[in-house]
């Protein structure tokens, strides 16, 4: 472990345990309200807040804050952990136009690990970033991507802050340490902190975070409104409240984003009283489908409805340098996908490689020319129907894609719980999200009983023989999963219920 005082300073510190004492009550509020509403995933729990009446929501005249001007183009933005400074040079390098460091879904949340990625932030807000005590600095070109930053979800805890005693949140630890270094340098530089918000379920999770804002730019001495923030539209609840979460964070917001594969595992715990929305093979759940391609519509016209940003989802695909023709094939998959976004109307989208980077431009100057956004652009098909709430795809179900859902989850977790939350397996770039869907997939089979294309059915036993083989073959490979991962994976897919997040469960047995 590197020494971090320059992060964990007296000052800092205190900033964060004043925090997270001013809001922990509400944060166990609204993840108690989250437990209430997956009984009922349609509805609204809570009345006490007030909200603006029908008529306001409706007022076609009400826009969010002008957009700054180094987010007009957002073209492409490349997003991944930072705990290595030479991963986020390449980013920053990359020719995106923005850069997400990604403290959540492809971070494995060790202690140093998340002192890492608040180190390198700083170090690329200052341009400083250094490889290693001693080493020379690391070039970043004259306009480098810019800075976004994805803190952790409310429901997730960190158990190396305690605050009288008790764990803090950790989305209030990781966007408290980044404010407090970062904002007055940013603003400095005539830029600004942006962050990116993850897994909201309602406006009044919004308005909590425009609150939690509100409070460190107050107590900062920063101008009001300074913080602005993305919002991933990536929980079922999410979509269906969209607009008002757009209306609770009107002065900060900036823009949604397409989160597609947590959308889907959220839609999944949604549905799991209902025995026939049941998921095919992983491969077969696409962006083409009527009821994503509705999502991602309904995302875009919300955005531009009141003059947001709409950003694509993830291209996980990793081209290989060594292996021309399988680079062909990725680097065509993404164009195609990308194309798709861009022709539905989105301003931008995301790569997780920097060598997808020029395809994604290339696919934007196909579809859009010379343009930095579409925000003129209003998909067709206004209002939500009942494609959002039908199974999302349609297609096969066989003992390999049973196989490799269980080889996904095993090879992932075993290497989350070794600290590395971002990992390419067989051409793609895996993270928790999608780990997550192929838990869910795993659980809807053995739960509903399901009946593969060959007539088999999805039992306790079948699931447990392919755990075994799947197991030994990746031994045989001398890819040996870890005992926990493989536990944590069977604990959760035979048990009645689909548990919230498997790397909330696994976060004890992490360092």
């Amino acid at each position: 472990m590197i020494p971090h005082n320059h992060i964990l300073d007296p000052w800092s510190t205190q900033f964060v345990d004043a925090l997270i004492r001013r809001f922990r009550d509400e944060v166990k509020l609204l993840l108690r309200e989250r437990e209430q509403r997956r009984a009922h995933p349609f509805g609204v729990v809570r009345a006490h807040c007030e909200m603006p009446g029908h008529h306001e929501l409706r007022d076609p005249t009400w826009r969010v804050a002008p957009v700054p001007a180094d987010l007009q183009d957002r073209r492409v933005e490349i997003t991944g952990p930072a705990v290595d400074p030479r991963m986020a040079a390449k980013a920053l390098n990359s020719g995106a136009q923005g850069y997400m460091v990604d403290g959540e879904d492809s971070l494995s949340p060790t202690w140093d690990n998340v002192l890492r990625t608040q180190s390198t932030l700083t170090g690329i807000v200052r341009r400083s970033l250094h490889q290693a005590p001693g080493c020379s600095d690391i070039t970043l070109v004259d306009r480098p991507a810019v800075l976004h930053y994805r803190p952790r979800g409310l429901h997730l805890t960190e158990k190396h802050w305690l605050v009288d005693g008790t764990s803090a949140t950790a989305a209030l630890v990781d966007a408290g340490l980044f404010i407090f270094h970062n904002a007055v340098e940013l603003l400095s530089r005539g830029a600004a902190p942006y962050l990116y918000l993850a897994k909201l379920e309602t406006e009044w999770e919004a308005r909590f975070w425009n609150r939690v804002l509100e409070w460190c730019e107050d107590k900062l001495g920063l101008p009001a409104g300074c913080i602005r923030v993305t919002v991933l539209v990536e929980t079922l609840p999410g979509l269906l409240r969209a607009d008002s979460m757009v209306w609770a964070l009107k002065d900060r917001l900036t823009g949604l984003n397409v989160g597609r594969w947590d959308w889907i595992f959220s839609a999944v715990k949604c549905h799991t009283r209902d025995p026939s929305w049941v998921l095919p093979n992983r491969s077969a759940v696409g962006m083409d489908t009527p009821a994503l391609a509705e999502y991602a519509r309904w995302v875009v016209r919300t955005a531009h409805d009141r003059g947001a940003h709409a950003i694509g989802g993830m291209a996980a695909q990793v081209p290989s340098r060594r292996d021309p023709a399988a680079a062909l094939a990725a680097h065509a998959v993404v164009r195609r996908d990308k194309m798709r976004e861009f022709d539905l109307g989105h301003d931008g989208t995301w790569v997780a490689h920097p060598d997808l980077v020029p395809t994604a431009l290339a696919a934007w100057q196909d579809a859009v020319g010379n343009a930095v956004n579409q925000l003129e652009v209003l998909p067709q098909g206004g209002s939500l129907n009942a494609k959002l709430v039908t199974v999302p795809a349609t297609g096969p179900r066989t003992t390999e894609g049973l196989r490799e859902a269980v080889r996904s989850v095993l090879r992932y977790a075993s290497a989350w719980l070794e600290g590395n939350g971002c990992v390419a397996l067989d051409g793609r770039m895996e993270d928790a999200a999608t780990a997550e869907i192929c838990r869910a997939l795993l659980w809807q089979w053995v739960a509903a009983r399901a009946l593969l294309d060959d007539g088999t059915r999805v039992t306790v036993d079948l699931f447990d023989t392919v755990v075994r083989g799947e197991t030994a073959a990746l031994v045989a490979e001398g890819w040996a999963p870890r005992q926990e991962a493989i536990d944590f994976l069977v604990k959760g897919v035979i048990a009645p219920r689909l548990t919230e997040f498997m790397v909330e469960d696994m976060y004890e047995s992490l360092k």
